[in-house]
């Protein structure tokens, strides 16, 4: 993932898990954050349809949603997201999609 070559690989600070699939990977991860700091878990509306049940209904998360899409524009709501995740109470975690990985086709920019 980051090559043997990376000052940080025998640090003792990285570590990573396999998982079958997306779903997976986020039941792992929710599983995770339930253990060690558990708190909401915002979600973008939209999301892919199995996000919200393996959050809420399979580890019970208090699942919060944040505006993303912008259907006049055809593009991020970046507006919209910034206020809702103002309302985030510290402890909270934030699901962003990642390049090509959400419903939208949007995705969110370097800047």
């Amino acid at each position: 993932m980051l090559g043997w070559d990376h000052p940080d690989v025998d640090s003792g600070r990285i570590a990573s898990c396999q998982s079958l699939s997306g779903s997976g990977a986020l039941r792992l991860l929710g599983e995770f954050i339930l253990q060690f700091s558990p708190g909401p878990m915002w979600i973008s509306k939209p999301t892919w349809s199995n996000h919200i049940p393996v959050f809420k209904d399979k580890l019970g998360f208090d699942v919060k949603e944040y505006r993303y899409y912008k259907a006049e524009t055809r593009g991020l709501d970046f507006e919209g997201m910034m206020e809702d995740l103002a309302q985030a109470e510290p402890g909270s975690w934030v699901l962003l999609h990642t390049c090509a990985h959400n419903p939208t086709g949007v995705d969110l920019s370097i800047d």
